[in-house]
């Protein structure tokens, strides 16, 4: 299993893809979307918020496993949360998305981390971003640190629909530093995605 700290720049682009999910699970709350859609330095006094300074309004009976990635810590996630995602993970099938998709699914890191590129910038929550990055979180859980840099910076830059995505970006950063083989190289790519997601922070004020 590649522990590369690297964040990967290569940016696919998928069009037209159709998406078909079988039998996952879920008791309402932020649910995936049901129709797929045309995808598309340094700050030395940075600050994240810690998570505990105010209430986590999710948990896992919110929302469907393939909305967890975007609702839950990394501390959220025990061995039966992991089994739960696996399994929901198996029943999908994927129509037309290639073989990168195919992989994805099956646990490939580097393909996981492709089809999250491919995804970016992520405009809507749609159900094939959910299996994409669903397929990413799993690489991450089985302690792939390249996996959670690309997941943290899928978090900190996209618009979740919440107030929470860089409670969320800083938890699975710590994660990965937490499974570096290379703690020095992690924390300068790190200091990268902290950097882009205060200045996201700061022009989305100014908006």
């Amino acid at each position: 299993m590649s522990k590369s700290t690297k964040v990967p720049e290569r940016k696919l682009r998928q069009e037209g893809d159709n998406v078909v999910e079988t039998g996952h699970g879920g008791n309402g709350g932020p649910s995936p979307a049901d129709n797929s859609s045309d995808i598309v330095s340094r700050i030395p006094d940075l600050t994240l918020p810690e998570p505990a300074t105010r209430p986590w309004p999710f948990n896992r009976e919110d929302a469907s496993p393939l909305a967890w990635w975007r609702t839950l810590l990394s501390g959220a996630f025990g061995d039966a949360e992991r089994l739960l995602l696996l399994t929901t993970l198996e029943q999908i099938d994927v129509l037309h998305g290639g073989d990168d998709f195919a992989a994805a699914l099956k646990g490939d890191p580097s393909a996981a981390i492709d089809v999250a590129f491919s995804m970016m910038p992520v405009e809507e929550m749609t159900l094939k971003v959910d299996i994409a990055m669903t397929a990413l979180l799993r690489c991450v859980l089985e302690r792939n640190v390249a996996a959670a840099l690309v997941l943290a910076q899928v978090l900190g830059l996209t618009d979740l629909g919440h107030a929470f995505a860089t409670e969320l970006a800083a938890s699975w950063l710590a994660y990965g530093k937490r499974y570096s083989d290379n703690p020095r190289k992690f924390s300068e790519a790190e200091t990268v995605l902290l950097t882009a997601f205060q200045e996201r922070h700061h022009y989305g004020d100014d908006a």
